[in-house]
């Protein structure tokens, strides 16, 4: 089953990838999940590695002690909501006004997809949270982890619009700038995890 969960994240990649390019087009392909792998890897090094929020299980397919998948799988929720966003409120959120309900929605999104994932990841012992809380959603699943999954993708799809309203620009020249504004997206995650923490910890204390 582990074996099953890994290469289906990397076969859903490969169909999110063909559905952007049709919706977008190939430029916007690779500046998305070039700049979305590097955060999907800083992010989790971040997370369990410097922070120690938690553990991984038996992953079949690693990259210097990393699942591979998750070096998609950021990516491709992000892209997800990205489009569900668009869809719902039909219009670009690329080329929406500062002030949208985007994000909210996308957010929201990943709450969702959260429950899921996360009781999948949690059944099979393949994700260990070490936060000392006893406000959790079921298993050792804390309330923080849908916050984990929301602010990720926002932070990831605001800073790609940030970057990409000067037009035109050189896809690789975008792929540059979003590839060195990761570090920046993962340290703003951190931060917004442990405020979010916090709040919860004061909330259900």
């Amino acid at each position: 089953m582990i074996w099953l969960i890994e290469i289906s994240i990397l076969l859903v990649t490969v169909l999110l990838v063909i559905h952007a390019r049709s919706v977008y087009n190939i430029s916007f392909v690779k500046v998305f999940w070039i700049a979305g792998m590097i955060l999907g890897f800083l992010r989790e090094y971040a997370l369990s590695d410097i922070m120690n929020i938690y553990a991984y299980g038996d992953f079949h397919i690693t990259l210097l002690g990393i699942p591979l998948m998750y070096a998609f799988f950021w990516t491709n929720i992000a892209y997800i909501g990205l489009i569900w966003s668009n869809n719902f409120l039909e219009r670009e959120y690329l080329k929406a006004k500062p002030m949208d309900y985007h994000l909210p929605l996308i957010f929201l999104t990943m709450v969702l997809i959260s429950f899921f994932f996360e009781a999948l990841l949690s059944q099979y012992g393949l994700l260990v949270w070490k936060l000392d809380s006893n406000s959790k959603l079921w298993g050792n699943t804390p309330i923080l982890a849908p916050f984990a999954y929301g602010w990720t993708s926002v932070l990831f799809v605001k800073g790609l619009k940030i970057l990409s309203t000067e037009q035109p620009q050189n896809w690789q020249v975008l792929v540059l700038k979003l590839s060195l504004a990761q570090p920046l997206v993962v340290l703003m995650l951190a931060g917004l995890l442990l405020l979010s923490n916090l709040v919860i910890i004061l909330v259900f204390s």
